[in-house]
C-alpha cells in the first residue's frame, strides 16, 4: 500500500465511529434518490469506498457488496448490515471476478482514489455486459468548500482528499469504456451540472 492510501485508511478509521452520525442527510438522500432509481431489487450491487454504509444500507437491493479501504469501516458495515458482503481492499485493484455485477457505485470517492484510470478501469472490469456504473462527486468549482469543512468541522473533515475532479474531465475518462446515460446536479436538479456542489453520472459499460 502506497503512503498516501495508508494515510487514507489510517484517518477514515479514526473517523469510523462518527462516521454516519457525521452525514449530512440531506445532500445523502439527494444522492441516493438519484442513485436508486438505477437500482432493481434483484441486481447485485457493489459499492467502491463504502464507509460505514450511508448509502448502501438504503438502496432498493439486498444483493450487495461493499469494499473499502478502512477495517473499522468494513466492521460498521458488517454489523448494520448483515446479509451483505464486505471487504477490506483497493478500489484500483478489485478482489471481484470478472463480469460479476450488475451495478458499481462510487459515491464522493473519487477525490481519494490517486490512479483514477485503473479505478474505472476495475469496475468496468467487474460489471456486467450493459452493467451501469453510478457516480456522485463534488464538483471541481468547489475544492474551498475542503478548506471550509476542516475549518469549520462540518460534515466529515478528512483532510487527506485530493483535488475534486471537474465534470468534464469525469466524462472524458468515462467515455473510453462507458457510455454515459444521465448527468444531474446535487442538491439543486435545476442547476446546470458543471456548476453544481455534486454532480451524478450514470454510465453504460459498453
Amino acid at each position: 500500500m502506497t503512503e498516501y492510501k495508508e494515510k487514507v485508511k489510517e484517518r477514515f478509521d479514526e473517523l469510523a465511529d462518527s462516521y454516519s452520525n457525521n452525514a449530512i442527510a440531506y445532500i445523502r438522500d439527494k444522492r441516493l434518490y438519484l442513485i436508486n432509481k438505477h437500482i432493481k431489487k434483484e441486481d447485485r450491487v457493489l459499492e467502491i469506498g463504502c464507509g460505514s454504509g450511508n448509502i448502501l444500507r438504503f438502496i432498493n437491493s439486498k444483493n450487495i457488496y461493499g469494499l473499502d479501504i478502512s477495517p473499522k469501516m468494513i466492521y460498521f458495515c458488517k454489523k448494520i448490515m448483515p446479509y451483505g458482503e464486505f471487504t477490506t481492499g483497493d478500489a484500483e485493484d478489485l478482489p471481484y471476478e470478472n463480469n460479476f455485477f450488475d451495478k458499481v457505485i462510487i459515491s464522493e470517492v473519487l477525490y481519494y482514489l490517486p490512479n483514477l484510470e485503473k479505478a474505472l478501469e476495475e469496475a468496468k472490469r467487474v460489471l456486467k455486459s450493459g452493467g451501469l456504473i453510478l457516480i456522485t462527486s463534488l464538483n471541481k468549482k468547489y475544492n474551498f468548500v475542503k478548506t471550509l469543512v476542516n475549518v469549520l468541522k462540518i460534515g466529515v473533515h478528512d483532510n487527506v482528499s485530493l483535488a475534486f475532479i471537474s465534470l468534464n474531465n469525469l466524462k472524458n475518462s468515462l467515455e473510453k469504456g462507458f457510455k454515459i446515460e444521465e448527468i444531474s446536479s446535487v442538491p439543486i436538479k435545476f442547476m446546470p451540472a458543471n456548476y453544481s456542489l455534486i454532480f451524478f453520472i450514470s454510465a453504460k459499460k459498453e
